[in-house]
C-alpha cells in the first residue's frame, strides 16, 4: 500500500510522494480562490429615509427633498399611484412647486436603484391656507430680573426681504445688543427713550418659524415684557407691503403734537413711526415728547457689511402704514 510520505534517508526529514507534491500547489490556489470570492460586499436594502412630508400652503413656494438610503445609486423616483397637489411636481428626487389648491393629497412614490431594486412609500401632503404673516417676540413667562435674550421669530414669511420693527418697552428696559438671524443682516437698531426701532434686510426668504433677530435686554429693576407695543412691517424685494393685519380695534391712533388727534387708518392698520426711523413715546400726561436717545445707532455688523443685506425700494416705511401686533 502506497503512503503519502516516504521513509527519509536522512533522519528528521520527511519527503512527500512525487504525485502529492504536484497536487499541493493547485490545492493552495483553490483555497485562495475560495477566500477571495467569499469577500462579498453586502448593502442595506433600498428604502425611503422618511415617511412624512412637511405641510404646504396655498400660493406659497414648496420644496421637499426625498431621502433615499441603501441600495446602489443612482436612484430614480416616480409617482406610482395617487395625485400630487396642483402646481407641485416630482423631479430629481424632489417635490417642488407652488400649490394652487388646498386639500389633503395621498399618493405613493416608487424608488429604484442601479440593481433594479425597488421600494414603494405612501405619503400624505396637506395643503392649507397660508397663516397671517407675523413677526413676534418670544417672551419669558415670568418677570425678568437680569440680562435676558429675547428671540424675534417670523411666521409665514411669503417673499419677505425686509422688515421694520418698533417696540414700546416698559420703563426700565434697555436693549444693549441686537443680533441678526441666519437669513438676514442687521441693518440698524436704535432705542430712543423706551421705543426700540429695528431694521432688517433678508439675504434670502427666511423659513417660517425662523429666528430673525435676538435682542439682549437689561432691566433696571424687575419687570415684565409684553407685546402690546410691538409693531412691524414687512416688504418684498420690489417694495410691496406684505403685511395686512388689522389692529385690534380696527383704527389707529396717531400721536399728534398735542397728543389729542386720532386718525383712522385707511386699511385698518396702526401707524408706523416717522421715516427717520425713530419713534416718540407718549408721556403720561398724553402729550408726545421726543425722549433722549439712550442707545446709539448700531451700524451693520461685519457679516452684513458687504451690502448683501439691503432693503428694497420703498423702505423705510412711510408713516401711517405699520400694523400693530395683538398681545
Amino acid at each position: 500500500m502506497s503512503t503519502l510520505f516516504s521513509v527519509p534517508s536522512v533522519p528528521g526529514r520527511v519527503r512527500l510522494q512525487p504525485w502529492l507534491a504536484a497536487l499541493l500547489p493547485a490545492a493552495l490556489l483553490v483555497a485562495c480562490g475560495d477566500s477571495a470570492t467569499s469577500g462579498r460586499v453586502y448593502r442595506d436594502p433600498l428604502t425611503f429615509g422618511t415617511s412624512s412630508l412637511p405641510a404646504a400652503y396655498l400660493g406659497e413656494p414648496y420644496e421637499a427633498a426625498l431621502d433615499l438610503r441603501g441600495g446602489t445609486g443612482p436612484y430614480g423616483v416616480k409617482l406610482a399611484s395617487g395625485e400630487l397637489p396642483q402646481g407641485v411636481e416630482l423631479k430629481n428626487q424632489r417635490l417642488s412647486g407652488t400649490p394652487a389648491k388646498t386639500g389633503t393629497f395621498r399618493f405613493t412614490l416608487q424608488a429604484s436603484d442601479a440593481n433594479l431594486s425597488s421600494k414603494a412609500q405612501e405619503y400624505t401632503l396637506n395643503v392649507g391656507d397660508l397663516p397671517p404673516l407675523k413677526l413676534s417676540p418670544e417672551l419669558p413667562r415670568a418677570e425678568i430680573r437680569g440680562a435676558t435674550r429675547i428671540p424675534l421669530n417670523i411666521t409665514a414669511p411669503r417673499t419677505a426681504r425686509a422688515a421694520r420693527v418698533t417696540w414700546d418697552l416698559p420703563q426700565g428696559a434697555r436693549v444693549t445688543r441686537v443680533q441678526g438671524g441666519p437669513s438676514n443682516g442687521l441693518l440698524k437698531w436704535e432705542q430712543k427713550g423706551q421705543t426700540l426701532t429695528l431694521d432688517l434686510g433678508f439675504r434670502a426668504v427666511p423659513r417660517s418659524g425662523e429666528q430673525v433677530a435676538l435682542l439682549h435686554v437689561e432691566p433696571a429693576r424687575p419687570l415684565t415684557l409684553d407685546a402690546k407695543g410691538f409693531r412691524f412691517r414687512v416688504l418684498d424685494g420690489s417694495g410691496k407691503d406684505l403685511t395686512a393685519q388689522p389692529a385690534a380695534s380696527g383704527t389707529a391712533t396717531a400721536p399728534a403734537a398735542s397728543g389729542a388727534a386720532t386718525a383712522p387708518a385707511a386699511s385698518g392698520t396702526a401707524t408706523a413711526p416717522a421715516a427717520s426711523g425713530t419713534a416718540t413715546a407718549p408721556a403720561a400726561s398724553g402729550t408726545a415728547t421726543a425722549p433722549a436717545t439712550t442707545s446709539g445707532v448700531t451700524a451693520v455688523p461685519a457679516d452684513a457689511a458687504s451690502g448683501a443685506a439691503t432693503l428694497p425700494a420703498g423702505f423705510p416705511p412711510r408713516p401711517g402704514s405699520q400694523p400693530a401686533v395683538k398681545p
